[in-house]
């Protein structure tokens, strides 16, 4: 067996590793949030129970881009993909650490019916979800444009979590007794945030491995 064809393998392998990362995330982003919205306490406690798998995951991804360097040293589209696969391996665990984090939130919410439904948290989740399952798309199908429009979808996500914030805080200030669950329903927010942007570096990732474009922090580059 030629060295390419083992390569090829090899990094076929990887590709099929991180689509199954990116499957595991989106069904503990699911899990996560329909425990929240529907005080699901015992959904809860599986989506944290299932986070070492996640760990797991990511360590057999990171052992496998380490043994393609080791291996193979690969160069040019080879080696920007090994890069990016760490980068994007990274983005999806953080992801599902905050669906744990998520979901740990859930107890605290069980006591307070329908008050999440005054923010804008589940517009974030039903956001936030689609992003994740877009670029999950544009990974498969390398398609640097449903990448980018993954990356214009963050904006409407942080402005949400901008009025959650107001919104929250206002709350907490002409009503006492809901300031404990206002720190947990500003948490949730946040989480969500950070799920969507960590979605939209993974969509960059991708969009570097297609055109060999970095994008990330385009403003600090000038044109000399």
């Amino acid at each position: 067996m030629s060295n390419r064809t083992q390569l090829d393998r090899e990094l076929a392998s990887l590709r099929s590793l991180i689509i199954e990362m990116a499957g595991r995330v989106d069904e503990q982003f699911a899990d996560a949030m329909n425990a929240l919205l529907n005080g699901d306490t015992d959904l809860a406690d599986t989506v944290i129970k299932r986070d070492d798998a996640i760990d797991e995951l990511e360590m057999q991804i990171d052992d496998q881009c380490e043994r393609i360097l080791a291996l193979h040293a690969p160069v040019a589209v080879d080696l920007r993909m090994l890069i990016m696969a760490v980068k994007i391996n990274t983005d999806f665990e953080r992801i599902g650490d905050h669906c744990r984090n998520l979901s740990r939130n859930t107890e605290y919410l069980v006591e307070w019916p329908g008050l999440i439904e005054e923010t804008h948290i589940p517009e974030m989740a039903d956001m936030s979800r689609c992003m994740l399952r877009e670029v999950e798309v544009a990974f498969l199908d390398q398609d640097r444009l449903k990448a980018r429009k993954v990356i214009a979808r963050d904006l409407q996500v942080n402005r949400m979590h901008a009025d959650n914030f107001s919104m929250l805080v206002n709350m907490s200030k002409t009503d006492g007794e809901r300031a404990e669950v206002v720190a947990h329903l500003l948490t949730a927010s946040k989480g969500l945030e950070r799920i969507s942007d960590h979605a939209k570096n993974v969509a960059k990732s991708i969009v570097f491995m297609i055109e060999g474009n970095d994008i990330r922090h385009s403003g600090l580059r000038s044109d000399s």
